[in-house]
């Protein structure tokens, strides 16, 4: 992705007035940073010849004036620039965050669910301060450098055309090296970049299987192999590093040559220029080449700045309206020849208006995979899942999740109050309605105020899952889908809270899974069952799967109205 997409995106989300300012007070800031050091020089070598030639009759209070008003703007400058562009950049961040949150909503749900790793969140906070950092961190700098440049050689060139033409010359010469070390350097960042992702892969999947490791006696064979991508990321750091120190090296002897041609170009020439002003050109000098040789580092930054645009590309697009996806279209979820797990039979169901579809088997006979199909969470290898008539794959999540709530077996909570995750599904309801829902789940013991820690470690598991219940309640979705809701709780516990989800949802399709030794926890006779696991006879088979009809190798055909 090229930088400008960065740009783009940022014009988008900043006032361009801010922007403007921020890039004039940086380059004013540079200016009169570059004019201190050019006539402080000039101020100095006149002092030190008037001194050697007794020359009383020359005044010192103009030049030393000017020297300290130079200064003084060059600081106060600098610190209006950092005030506008760090505001600029938070209120950037905000503006940003905000709108790819709601961006987050457009994906598909399995989109979105293949961002619950942390890369949703990594987009939005570190790709989001990569890009609201541009202006303060890569444009500002880079204008105050070619401006500054700029009317450095136009100085020159004006005072000597000769040494404007070999000063020329080389710039043109530091631009092309500062250039390629930005893109050598580019490519070892890619490569330690990807030595660190592998190393850090290795580390967690190591320490996931530990004990199988450990078990094998294959501990100190991890041990070497996680020894060397750690030094081969190591290596690759150290090469990045040596490239943008070379890069450095050469801008900084280019710096030194060109102030050299500078020096013997304006002392041998006829007539020769005043031994002051040739220093003042050379400290003036001096200061736009310290600018350039923050190059390499800026070019960086606005590549790095490129890639995050690119990467939040698909969150930042327009919001599109729901039209006929909205709340009040889609209230029909239909399953057309949905195979299931480990057998031939196959899935029909219609989800509209009351009704309970029971799935169940043993572990592993696929309940959390047949939810997360119906949900658009998990691909399907055959058959359609349809919302309202539109595949649900190619809906966006924000349109699923007005008719669709899916509570999965371990889902996520908040690292905060069991107030703020109830609020995530119902921002403005008052604390009533909260203890109301808690009441529905049986947790009315559990403050509002009570965290509940990283994802919900200070609650058991039982609790976490029926937060997690009270939460979905709060939706009223006209399909909700909960994955096995009564694990981790005793049976009159279990049993009281699926009396109540019926309760507190007459109007709603609810698809529950339940282990086959918790369907007699339920207070009513289900619309419709889906058998997993089984054979048609009844018989225990791994991964074969039948409903209600008798023979399993037809399709079993659920329909709930």
């Amino acid at each position: 992705m090229k930088p400008n997409s960065a740009w783009r995106l940022l014009r988008t989300a900043a006032p361009r007035r801010a922007l403007s300012a921020g890039l004039l007070l940086a380059t004013a800031a540079e200016l009169s940073g570059a004019a201190l050091l050019g006539v402080s020089g000039w101020f100095l070598t006149t002092c030190a010849v008037v001194t050697l030639q007794a020359n009383t009759a020359w005044s010192w209070m103009y030049p030393s004036g000017a020297v300290r008003a130079l200064a003084l703007s060059r600081t106060g400058l600098r610190y209006l620039e950092r005030l506008v562009n760090h505001r600029t950049m938070l209120s950037v961040q905000v503006s940003l965050r905000s709108r790819l949150a709601r961006g987050a909503a457009r994906l598909t749900p399995r989109a979105l669910r293949g961002q619950r790793d942390g890369t949703l969140l990594t987009r939005l906070t570190v790709d989001v301060e990569t890009v609201a950092g541009l202006p303060a961190n890569a444009l500002a700098p880079l204008v105050a450098a070619i401006t500054t440049a700029s009317l450095v050689e136009i100085l020159l060139w004006w005072a000597m055309p000769l040494l404007g033409a070999a000063e020329l010359v080389v710039w043109a010469a530091g631009l092309v090296w500062a250039r390629r070390a930005h893109r050598r350097a580019r490519v070892r960042l890619a490569d330690a970049a990807e030595a660190r992702a592998a190393l850090r892969t290795l580390l967690l999947g190591s320490r996931a299987a530990f004990n199988e490791l450990r078990c094998l006696d294959a501990v100190p064979q991890t041990r070497r192999t996680v020894t060397t991508a750690m030094a081969a990321a190591e290596s690759a750091e150290w090469a990045a590093a040596r490239a943008d120190r070379l890069g450095r090296l050469v801008l900084r002897l280019l710096a030194a040559l060109g102030q050299a041609s500078v020096l013997v170009i304006a002392l041998r020439a006829v007539p020769a220029q005043p031994v002051a002003v040739v220093v003042g050109e050379v400290l003036l000098l001096a200061a736009g080449w310290e600018l350039l040789e923050r190059l390499p580092r800026l070019l960086q930054h606005l590549a790095q700045a490129g890639d995050a645009a690119g990467r939040l590309a698909p969150l930042a697009a327009e919001e599109q309206p729901l039209g006929r996806y909205g709340p009040a279209a889609a209230r029909s979820l239909k399953a057309a020849g949905l195979p299931l797990l480990g057998s031939s039979a196959t899935l029909t169901t219609t989800l509209q208006g009351p009704g309970l579809v029971l799935v169940t088997g043993p572990n592993g006979s696929g309940k959390s995979t047949l939810l997360g199909q119906l949900a658009g969470r998990l691909p399907t290898p055959a058959g359609t899942v349809l919302l309202d008539g539109t595949p649900v794959q190619e809906l966006p999540a924000r349109a699923v999740a007005e008719t669709v709530t899916l509570v999965e077996a371990d889902d996520w909570l908040a690292d905060d109050t069991v107030a703020a995750n109830l609020r995530q599904a119902a921002p403005s309801a008052d604390p009533a309605a909260l203890r109301d829902v808690l009441g529905v789940v049986g947790l009315t013991a559990l403050p509002l105020d009570a965290p509940v820690g990283p994802g919900g470690r200070l609650l058991s598991q039982g609790q976490r899952r029926r937060l997690a219940t009270a939460r979905a309640l709060l939706r009223r979705p006209p399909v909700l889908l909960l994955d096995e809701p009564t694990a981790g709780l005793d049976r009159p516990t279990a049993a009281a809270l699926l009396v109540a989800l019926g309760r507190a949802l007459p109007e709603t399709s609810l698809v529950i899974a339940l282990q086959e030794q918790d369907v007699d926890l339920l207070d009513r006779a289900p619309t419709a069952v889906v058998r997993l696991g089984h054979t048609a006879d009844g018989s225990p088979r791994a991964r074969s799967a039948h409903g209600l009809s008798r023979n399993a190798g037809r399709t079993v055909a659920v329909r709930v109205r």
